[in-house]
This record gives C-alpha cells, sequence and structure tokens, in this order.
C-alpha cells in the first residue's frame, strides 16, 4: 500500500495549543511553525493517487482541525540538506548531482539557484532516489511538481467558489473520472466519509413551474 507524505501551507491559528492538540488527535503526521508560516505534514494511505490522497487530507484539515490549507508545500533542499536526509557526505552528494558516482538518469533538474546555491523540491529528489538509489530515501512518495500544481488549483478553487456550485463539479469530476474504468474501485473510509460529508449541503428547495406545452391545442 502507498503511503502518501503530504505537505500544506496552512492559515496560521488563533489558539496554537488548540490546534495542536487536535492535529495530533486526528492525524499522523507533524505540524510545525517555520519562519512565520505553519506547515502540516500528514501520512495518508488508501488512496489510488496522490492528488486523491491530498483532496482528502485537505478537506479533513478543514473539518476536523478547523485549519484552512492556502497551497501545498514544496520542502525546498540544497544539497546539504539532501545529505543529512539520506545519511550521506556533501562530497557523496556533490558526485551524485555531478553524475560521478551513477551512470544512468541524471539528477534532478533544481527549481532555482538563489545566489548561484541550487535547490530542490524534496519530493523530486526521493522519487530520484527511489528509482536510482532504493533505501537511501523516504518510503513515503510525495506529490510530483505536475500534481503540486493541480491540488494547489483545486484548493484554490475550494476555498473560493460557493458551496453548492462546488460540490456540482466536484460530483461530474467523480462520474466523469469513475466512468473511464471499467472495473469499480473502491474509495478509502477517510475518502469515502469526506465526500458525504461534503454532499451534507443544507439549502432551500426550489419548486419551478412546469413549462407549458407549445403545441397547439
Amino acid at each position: 500500500m502507498t503511503t502518501y507524505a503530504l505537505r500544506f501551507e496552512v492559515d496560521p491559528p488563533t489558539d496554537r495549543e488548540a490546534l495542536e492538540a487536535a492535529f495530533y488527535e486526528h492525524f499522523d503526521g507533524l505540524l510545525a511553525e517555520s519562519f512565520g508560516r505553519w506547515l502540516v505534514t500528514i501520512y495518508m494511505d488508501g488512496h489510488r493517487n496522490g492528488i486523491s490522497a491530498a483532496q482528502c487530507a485537505v478537506m479533513e484539515l478543514k473539518d476536523k482541525v478547523g485549519a484552512t490549507p492556502r497551497r501545498t508545500d514544496r520542502d525546498l533542499v540544497d544539497a546539504a540538506e539532501i545529505a543529512r536526509r539520506i545519511g550521506r557526505s556533501r562530497e557523496s552528494i556533490r558526485q551524485l548531482i555531478a553524475g560521478e558516482r551513477r551512470k544512468g538518469m541524471a539528477f534532478p533538474t533544481p527549481s532555482g539557484a538563489p545566489n548561484g546555491k541550487r535547490i530542490w523540491e524534496w519530493g523530486t529528489v526521493n522519487e530520484w532516489l527511489r528509482i536510482n538509489l532504493p533505501g537511501e530515501g523516504d518510503t513515503e512518495r510525495y506529490l510530483s511538481k505536475d500534481e503540486c500544481a493541480v491540488v494547489d488549483a483545486w484548493i484554490l478553487r475550494w476555498a473560493t467558489m460557493p458551496r453548492d456550485q462546488h460540490v456540482r463539479t466536484e460530483f461530474f469530476e467523480i462520474t466523469a473520472s469513475e466512468a473511464i474504468h471499467s472495473e469499480p474501485r473502491r474509495r478509502s473510509r477517510h475518502a469515502t466519509e469526506a465526500w458525504v460529508s461534503s454532499w451534507n449541503v443544507p439549502g432551500p428547495v426550489v419548486q419551478r413551474e412546469p413549462v407549458p406545452s407549445s403545441k397547439s391545442g
């Protein structure tokens, strides 16, 4: 079973202790403050892909903890941090980056190089390690760059779209996605509870008058 490590930036809490207590009661993960940003890492399994896991995590954070995710966190690392995380020397990592110690798949392209210091997204590096140096990185899977982009767009829509319109859009996407699979798929308990909760939207029942027939009597 694939376990996804999902990282989000959330709104700063008004009550730090209450948020921490609620978070660790409901989630397997980590809540931390970093340079004024509040970051959460949640470990989730039972989902067929990372996007589905991330969407479920976002809804559960809001419903169970009252934390509002604003975007995914890319978890940027430099060569020294990569070395620390996998227990290698900086020279060993430099050689991996330069391709001196590993032939075949090239090391991932940096996401940027502020002041000449190259940085990478940890999820991209960890996927490279999983393929090229099994056992060196984390066992959990992280969202790819493309998956982060999809989830960020979904979070923005989820936060700004009226609830009833959001539910109708989600229903269309779910049914369209399920229709392309020939075999039925079972949702995890967490995903099922989240989707059922999202459908429990109170609202007035609108009754319309029947449209008169255009045929002449």
